[in-house]
């Protein structure tokens, strides 16, 4: 099919035949075409599962969740899978397809490396994380593959209505994403202008994407249901046991995973039974209890399931070598709750997460102050916790006013 053609009114088989020759002829790689055709597959599969003859966002989402057990676009979810679903919806909508941002290793292409490469050093000598840049850089990757796609072969060709086509090209992507995305152009047209790139700055022309977090409702486990889980871990085995003793941290402590997955033999003062940490994201300090489950959960995984080795970290991975942990742990948070039968929206993250919002949603029941939920959870302040207001269906109900007719 040529550029232009519309794709967006195909049936979903059609649209993957389109894409599948389409991909040929721009030269991708039989097997490359051959593992997405696999995730292709189980979408049509899917598709006719529920009757449903087009593609669309929606329909992508629910496929992963309900097929893979993961949400799409998440950093955790395959990548062939989030890749094959993107690149169908890109297809379906545009005719063309982007490269994959893990094409961003063989660096920007000559007309915009020096400034694609300027501005981020630019951005690193401000203090932005290095995390940060990261996705800073494969954003850019996209938004260059677009602009050479169109004949741009220069930054300074760039007009608004090159602008207004990129930005339409996100749809279909969260508000977080698009949001992320405009943050980084509106930046980049103000260096390119400030450094001789670009006559001028679209950084005005570009909308803004309302996120109201604060109506966001989290999902929450209810006490019933994060007992099931924990007990639908495998402990006869050495991971399952590496595993149990990670997700009781995060569901009964409340600890972000990367606090948990970087626990330290110091930490721990087993004598007076308490857990002190300095928290990753926010560099605020954390004591907490050590219940007695968590303890026996960590002594077990200690005994019986750690390899030999000296690092300090008391978890690490069951491969050499026996480094800390790098996993987010959310394919194992998923595979515990479909195991356990409990039902999770599919447009809604699900991860180890879930669990703080758990606990947080579970003392404010209990008549916690936010105060308190923000101590517990380690919050830098108790406005990160507003949000677990939503959650508590029962309070809200005691603030509704009555009306009478």
């Amino acid at each position: 099919m040529k550029q232009g053609q519309n794709t967006q009114k195909l049936e979903i088989k059609t649209l993957i035949s389109e894409a599948k020759s389409h991909l040929a002829q721009i030269g991708y790689r039989p097997c490359t075409i051959d593992r997405l055709d696999a995730v292709w597959k189980k979408l049509a599969a899917y598709s006719d599962l529920q009757g449903a003859s087009a593609l669309t966002a929606q329909l992508g989402r629910e496929f992963v969740w309900k097929w893979y057990g993961s949400v799409l676009g998440e950093p955790d979810t395959s990548h062939n899978v989030n890749r094959a679903v993107h690149l169908l919806l890109d297809f379906q909508k545009f005719s063309m397809v982007f490269k994959q941002s893990s094409m961003t290793i063989k660096g920007f292409s000559e007309p915009y490396h020096e400034l694609f490469e300027g501005f981020l050093e630019h951005l690193r000598q401000e203090g932005v994380a290095d995390g940060s840049l990261r996705t800073w850089r494969s954003r850019l990757f996209r938004f260059e593959y677009f602009l050479k796609n169109n004949g741009l072969t220069r930054f300074s060709q760039i007009e608004l209505h090159h602008v207004n086509a990129y930005i339409e090209s996100l749809a279909g992507f969260s508000s977080g994403t698009v949001g992320g995305t405009l943050k980084i152009l509106g930046r980049l047209f103000d260096y390119a202008l400030e450094n001789g790139y670009h006559h001028e700055s679209f950084s005005n022309a570009l909308p803004t994407v309302r996120r109201i977090k604060k109506y966001r409702i989290p999902t929450v486990f209810t006490a019933d249901e994060v007992e099931r889980i924990l007990k639908s871990v495998d402990r006869n085995n050495a991971i399952g046991r590496r595993n149990y003793a990670i997700l009781i941290l995060v569901a009964k402590l409340g600890l972000r995973i990367s606090d948990a997955r970087l626990l330290r033999f110091d930490s721990i003062d087993w004598q007076n039974r308490r857990m002190s940490i300095t928290q990753k994201k926010t560099g605020i300090p954390l004591d907490l209890p050590l219940l007695d489950d968590v303890g026996w959960a960590i002594i077990d995984y200690l005994r019986n399931g750690r390899p030999e080795t000296i690092s300090e970290y008391i978890f690490v991975r069951h491969t050499a070598p026996y480094g800390p942990l790098t996993d987010c742990f959310r394919k194992t948070v998923v595979k515990a709750i479909q195991k356990a039968g409990i039902k999770t929206p599919a447009d809604k993250p699900i991860g180890m997460h879930t669990f703080r919002h758990s606990i947080a949603s579970s003392m404010l029941a209990n008549g916690a102050k936010l105060t308190e939920i923000a101590q517990t959870l380690g919050h830098a302040t108790p406005e990160s916790t507003q949000t677990y207001i939503s959650v508590d269906v029962e309070l809200l109900r005691q603030c509704a006013l009555e009306v009478t007719l």
